[in-house]
């Protein structure tokens, strides 16, 4: 019998934190010395993570075309980096826009070889491709947003960031040596009450002092600012798990040894990054 030690479901622990630190490591890399690579890491998460939802959408019959929405998905983040919100939602919009169109003319083709598809089958997959859009590029497309603050711009992505890898790194941990009692067991049996308190625990410790001493704002703002990424985590923790037990997968892909694919590693990234955008216009607005 091996001796090494696993995680749950199978999973390498040794792997998990070996890829863990490397993606740190080229995300501090990124944002702190050489912004133009977080913009090609976004992207390059962005088209993974497209495929791969793309790909687990098929399995229940909605249909999303693939290679349009990594295009897609990896373009909304250069044209973020460089043109801001404006181009972010331009091409956001063009990206759906081009789905639908692809879908179109794809159903068009198939009909020369079989029936077309009932009406609400279209529909259906006309909102799988905005959903993808949504859900994927556009929610990571903030975290850019983010980056482009004068000043202050990298420290908040480190600040979410981080402040999201101790709520999922603590639950983890603690969930999984300690957790006795199942906190949404329909959705995601692993996730524990004893897990979630340490996701609090930690989570609350690394935005108060992001706040209060990485940008000078008071502890009650550092507070609030780790309840907004603890709801924006835990969302998006429990949402992916909810699509996967209704696409009945373990894991979207097994790309990153030890993690699974890179969904399962942006899941509680992709709400915070639109969260903390919000948090940090509305509390710690740009002067004009």
């Amino acid at each position: 019998m091996s001796n090494q030690q696993s995680a749950p479901a199978g999973r390498s622990l040794s792997k998990s934190i070996a890829v863990g630190l490397l993606l740190g490591g080229a995300f501090l890399l990124s944002v702190l010395i050489y912004k133009e690579l977080f913009m090609v890491l976004a992207a390059a998460a962005a088209g993974f993570g497209a495929w791969e939802l793309s790909t687990a959408l098929r399995i229940k019959g909605w249909y999303v075309p693939r290679v349009p929405s990594v295009i897609g998905a990896v373009l909304i983040m250069p044209a973020t980096f460089f043109g801001g919100a404006e181009a972010q939602w331009l091409v956001s919009l063009a990206t759906v826009a081009g789905l639908i169109t692809w879908r179109i003319l794809h159903l068009l083709w198939e009909r020369r070889q079989a029936p077309m598809q009932a009406f609400r089958s279209t529909i259906r997959d006309f909102a799988a491709s905005a959903f993808v859009v949504i859900y994927l590029p556009l929610m990571t497309s903030f975290a850019i947003l983010l980056l482009r603050r004068a000043n202050d711009g990298a420290l908040w992505v480190i600040a979410f960031v981080v402040t999201v890898s101790m709520i999922d790194t603590m639950g983890y941990l603690v969930g999984r040596k300690l957790g006795k009692h199942q906190m949404a067991p329909g959705v995601s049996p692993k996730k524990s009450v004893e897990g979630l308190f340490a996701s609090i625990a930690g989570g609350s410790i690394s935005a108060i002092l992001f706040v209060v001493f990485g940008l000078q704002g008071p502890w009650w703002l550092g507070v609030l600012f780790a309840a907004a990424m603890l709801l924006a985590a835990v969302f998006g923790d429990l949402a992916e798990s909810l699509i996967k037990r209704d696409l009945g997968v373990k894991d979207m892909s097994n790309i990153l040894p030890g993690h699974g694919g890179v969904m399962d590693r942006m899941d509680s990234i992709l709400p915070a990054a639109l969260i903390a955008y919000l948090f940090a216009s509305i509390f710690f607005p740009i002067a004009q």
